[in-house]
């Protein structure tokens, strides 16, 4: 695990991977382009921290992005997609009740890419894919707040359903209060909660 605003140290990745520093100076500056880490001069490169206000609009981007591809899954989603929805529901559901919240997050990251993927907007895909990184970083530490993955999974199990019934609406509706209530959780019990 690595906390935000800890430091990472090129020589000493490239040690535990037993590599050379080269690839790692690579993945660092891929990294720092996508606004995961920063670097700062005669320091080396450290994890980013959030303000509350990056945090909020972070949030308030992915509600407004997330909100018109479920609109838009309302209207082009496949039985084959929604097919896929259901059954890797019961995957995220499996992983709540064994307590496995690496593959609880992984069921989250891969349930709204799919949705995303049924909206079938390259320009969507490509505006989501700039924040999915940073988001995955703060889910980090709500996927442990105390009764957030259950209100959550439910909330994916709705708007799964609301897709499939064609609600367009109301399937918008939901996912941009899913979406503020993690940022509401963030906020409430800080950036600082252990991940």
């Amino acid at each position: 695990r690595i906390d935000f605003g800890a430091q990472l140290r090129p020589d000493a990745i490239a040690e535990q991977l037993d590599i050379s520093v080269t690839p790692v100076r690579e993945a660092l500056h891929r990294m720092e382009r996508d606004g995961l880490i920063l670097k700062q001069p005669y320091r080396g490169w450290f994890v980013r921290e959030f303000t509350e206000q990056e945090v909020r609009e972070l949030y308030e981007m992915r509600a407004a992005l997330e909100s018109f591809s479920v609109g838009r899954a309302c209207d082009r989603i496949t039985a084959e997609e929604l097919a896929w929805l259901r059954d890797h529901q019961t995957v995220g559901e499996a992983a709540l009740r064994a307590g496995n919240m690496e593959a609880y997050r992984i069921y989250n990251r891969d349930l709204h890419a799919a949705i995303t993927d049924a909206a079938r907007n390259t320009y969507l895909s490509s505006a989501m894919g700039q924040l999915t990184l940073q988001s995955q970083m703060l889910m980090a530490k709500t996927i442990r707040l105390v009764g957030r993955p259950s209100r959550a999974i439910e909330e994916h199990r709705e708007v799964i359903d609301l897709i499939a019934a064609r609600k367009r609406a109301e399937a918008q509706a939901l996912i941009e209060r899913h979406i503020l209530s993690a940022l509401e959780d963030i906020l409430r019990f800080g950036l600082s909660a252990p991940a």
